[in-house]
């Protein structure tokens, strides 16, 4: 699996592809496993991008921190997000080490270092998981069911590999960019804002709207519609939170499944993103009802998220109501003010959990929008309109409707799984 030259010297790439071979052993894979493969797939070992400047001699990292006068501590912390090993760096390391040491020289708290240092990190490890398991699902994947093996399969992909690398490289660096312009004109709102809160001394400490959005009944639709199904809901869905995240100024903190965590700098946006949101689904033919929660608070952003109990409590305020309910805090509905086409409706008091105190939420639908009649898919949680009612079945006293037949199926082998037993 090692290159000799015809004087019997080793070929340059022999380092990268003894790291490899001991990265394989150290996951389990034999010698004999990993030459199977690349004799059925070809060169695998070749296929990986070569580390940079690997024929540089090895830099000791803590030696050149401290002549940066960087802290030993702080290179120690920063080994650690960044994985480096300080006995073997090498000349791209050194080069972000004097990045960073002029950046503390020229005043930048360590503790802001070290919290974009962690984004970063964090980022880029998920974009570099993504290119290369969309790369191997699509193109790799793709060539094998067309038939391709060994070297040719591996000359075909290497043909796609090298333009996309350009991609890879170019697209993220633009992207950032374009984001970086939208975050300055966030950053403009707050200095703009008419009554600054007062500053508490603590760096990251902000007032702010949450908003947390999520599909009513997620699980049993993938249980029963299977993952695919479900990927193409949540494909729809995750477009449409997006496409209505930048008409209303929200911030995309987060996706965990099909949940979103958001952030608005003015609290009447997230009204209007709920509404909007919520507006999708009552046009559409066929879609899952929403939980959607909101208020307003104290919130303190670190290693770029969001912390607190206001955090907290938007998050209990979401999975308080019934699918297709928007709920928000009388704290909002006072920091939003009175909306052209909102209708806030006062509800009772009530506990939610992790809050001791009952507290007074508000549904907030949309003034002038007919809400039209729908029914819910016992079994995957769909919402229909009357007439894109698949099935109906009639169960004990009550007529049950289903948007496809595999839903009516589940529901006919078991329908005590898919109805709430009575109220005690």
């Amino acid at each position: 699996m090692l290159h000799r030259h015809a004087d019997g010297a080793f070929a340059a790439d022999s380092l990268q592809r003894l790291r490899l071979i001991h990265y394989a052993r150290s996951h389990g894979f034999g010698d004999e496993q990993l030459l199977a493969a690349s004799t059925a797939h070809g060169d695998l070992l070749a296929a990986f991008p070569q580390q940079p400047l690997l024929d540089s001699a090895a830099q000791d990292l803590r030696r050149i921190a401290a002549e940066l006068d960087i802290p030993g501590p702080l290179v120690d912390e920063l080994a650690r997000i960044v994985d480096w090993d300080l006995q073997c760096g090498n000349d791209s390391d050194v080069a972000a080490l004097g990045v960073i040491a002029e950046a503390l020289h020229n005043g930048f708290p360590e503790d802001a270092l070290l919290q974009l240092v962690r984004v970063f990190a964090d980022t880029t490890e998920r974009l570099a998981d993504a290119a290369i398991r969309t790369f191997h699902d699509y193109v790799h994947d793709h060539l094998r069911a067309q038939g391709l093996t060994g070297p040719a399969r591996h000359a075909a992909g290497e043909r796609l590999a090298t333009p996309t690398r350009r991609l890879l490289e170019e697209t993220p660096l633009y992207l950032y960019r374009r984001a970086y312009r939208r975050a300055a004109q966030e950053e403009l709102l707050r200095h703009l804002r008419d009554e600054p809160t007062p500053q508490s001394g603590v760096p990251g400490e902000e007032h702010s709207t949450v908003l947390f959005v999520d599909l009513a009944g997620f699980t049993p639709l993938a249980a029963t519609m299977g993952d695919l199904a479900a990927a193409e809901v949540l494909g729809i869905f995750g477009t449409t939170v997006r496409d209505n995240a930048t008409r209303h100024s929200g911030r995309i903190v987060k996706q965990i499944g099909d949940a979103f965590m958001m952030t608005f700098t003015r609290a009447a946006s997230a009204v209007e993103f709920g509404l909007a949101i919520n507006g999708f689904v009552d046009t559409a033919p066929q879609f899952p009802a929403l939980h959607i929660g909101a208020h307003y608070g104290a919130v303190l952003y670190r290693d770029g998220d969001y912390l607190g109990s206001t955090v907290n409590l938007a998050a209990r305020v979401a999975s308080a109501g019934i699918p297709g309910q928007f709920l928000v805090t009388e704290q909002l509905h006072r920091e939003a003010g009175e909306l052209l086409d909102a209708e806030f409706i006062l509800l009772p008091p009530r506990r939610l959990k992790g809050i001791s105190d009952p507290i007074r939420l508000l549904e907030v639908r949309d003034r002038g929008r007919a809400h039209p009649d729908r029914v819910t898919d016992p079994v995957c949680g769909m919402r229909m309109r009357t007439p894109d009612v698949a099935y109906r079945v009639n169960w004990g006293n009550s007529t049950y409707a289903f948007c496809s037949d595999i839903c009516r199926a589940a529901f006919e082998e078991a329908p005590e799984r898919f109805i709430p037993p009575p109220p005690q």
